[in-house]
């Protein structure tokens, strides 16, 4: 051809283009973008937000994610403060709160465990007025869970209801 080029290649392949030798300034916004979601919680991984109900005779606490991901294994921590002696305290949790989820151990581990009711009922040793029982809760979301979970978590001495906690878990992909 006698340009001094080699074959295929042309005058217009050598001139500059803007963004010639650099990166498209699209990937690094896209990437820019994904940190700061993954950055600002929106997808879980944050620390545990505390809720809280009071009753006459006990306060209930949950430490818990608000937002999760799908797979990811997680721990709550539910604290019981009570105000007054209960002789049989129960943890009742609707189904529709542990559903897809599993859930490896509890510690302390309750006396009696059972399902009835409308929930899963974990029962513990009594409490005098101004104990406190923390129980530590290990579980994983199973892959199936899309959306989130909610529900209830009460606190009965026996089968009277003390006092109730409405609860969510948001999980995302």
């Amino acid at each position: 051809m006698g340009d001094g080029y080699p074959d295929g290649i042309t005058e217009t392949h050598l001139r500059s283009h803007r963004w010639h030798r650099s990166a498209s300034p699209l990937s690094f916004i896209v990437l820019a973008a994904i940190i700061l979601i993954g950055v600002s919680g929106r997808l879980g991984g944050m620390p545990n937000p505390s809720r809280s109900a009071t009753g006459p005779a006990a306060r209930l606490t949950l430490e818990a994610p608000a937002i999760a991901r799908s797979g990811m294994v997680f721990e709550m921590r539910l604290r019981i403060d009570a105000a007054r002696a209960l002789a049989r305290p129960v943890v009742a949790v609707s189904p529709g709160y542990w559903r897809e989820l599993t859930i490896n151990t509890m510690i302390p581990a309750p006396s009696d465990e059972r399902y009835g009711k409308g929930g899963y009922r974990f029962e513990y040793a009594a409490l005098a007025a101004g104990d406190t029982l923390i129980i530590k809760i290990d579980g994983q979301i199973n892959p199936a869970l899309v959306g989130g979970t909610e529900g209830h978590i009460t606190l009965l001495d026996g089968e009277t209801p003390i006092v109730s906690l409405p609860v969510r878990m948001e999980v995302r992909p």
